[in-house]
């Protein structure tokens, strides 16, 4: 069966990975420092613009679909992931960054700046909280 660029995205790249934090996460390390994604595999199939165009796409979904999740779920899927120890490694906390896509929403880009800055602190903060304190 041959699929679409963006049905083949979130078919077999996305699919895999357990939850929507870890999605995006992935979706943002495909992402240059100029705002296109690299995901050889897709390209190759698909076309390089195709397989631009369902990654932005996919990735402007999850991004918005985070700004409307509660905090609490959100660092929730960050704890888990972190601690998995089997299934894609797609997120730590040495490479967790949430990053918006290229397209002048600056609304967007604040808020998943801030939740990644939230998570962090909560992680941190949970981290060097003592036991019983």
């Amino acid at each position: 069966m041959i699929f679409k660029a963006a049905e083949d995205f979130k078919k077999r790249s996305l699919s895999v990975i357990p939850t929507l934090l870890e999605r995006l996460a992935y979706i943002c390390s495909l992402q240059t420092d100029n705002g296109d994604y690299r995901h050889w595999g897709l390209a190759r199939a698909h076309g390089r613009r195709p397989a631009q165009d369902a990654i932005f796409n996919a990735h402007l979904e999850m991004a918005t679909e985070l700004t409307r999740t509660p905090l609490r779920e959100i660092y929730l899927e960050f704890k888990e992931a972190i601690q998995r120890q089997e299934g894609p490694g797609v997120l730590t906390a040495q490479s967790f960054v949430l990053k918006a896509p290229v397209n002048d929403d600056a609304i967007l880009a604040a808020h998943l700046r801030l939740l990644q800055d939230s998570v962090v602190s909560l992680a941190h903060q949970a981290h060097t909280t003592q036991p019983g304190a």
